[in-house]
């Protein structure tokens, strides 16, 4: 019968504690990828009026009025308005006065639609000349 040596029970030990630093690693990574995705990173630029702009970072919850090429306080419903959501990541046309309201049925825009928008990283209301454009990493 062979004796159990040292050596010989190290040797499960040293792969138990590596197997076991690997999945903390491992899991510390996967963290980090669901912080980064859940802090909405990235940015949206909203196109108006005569080529003004206004960046909103994709993490901010915001309501934005755009009425007559400007901005405004509040929708009213009146006038060339649209009403843009930022909301978790995501920004969409709410509301828009425009007759085809064509803007309104492109749908939400995140780092995840991009890729499949007909239009990629824009929703346009062309009637009423304002875009909102997702730009990454807000460059």
């Amino acid at each position: 019968m062979e004796c159990e040596t040292t050596e010989n029970r190290r040797k499960p030990n040293l792969l138990l504690m590596g197997a076991a630093v690997l999945f903390v690693a491992l899991a510390v990574v996967f963290c980090l990828l669901l912080q980064s995705r859940a802090s909405g990173a990235g940015a949206f630029r909203i196109r108006f009026g005569d080529g003004q702009t206004i960046t909103v970072r994709a993490d901010e919850t915001r309501v934005i009025v755009i009425r007559d090429g400007k901005p405004a306080e509040e929708p009213t419903g009146e006038g060339e308005e649209n009403v843009i959501r930022i909301e978790n990541g995501t920004a969409w046309m709410e509301h828009a006065t425009c007759k085809n309201r064509e803007c309104v049925k492109q749908g939400r825009l995140n780092a995840d639609t991009v890729g499949t928008r007909p239009l990629g990283p824009w929703i346009i209301c062309a009637p009423h000349g304002v875009s909102i454009e997702y730009i990454g990493d807000g460059s």
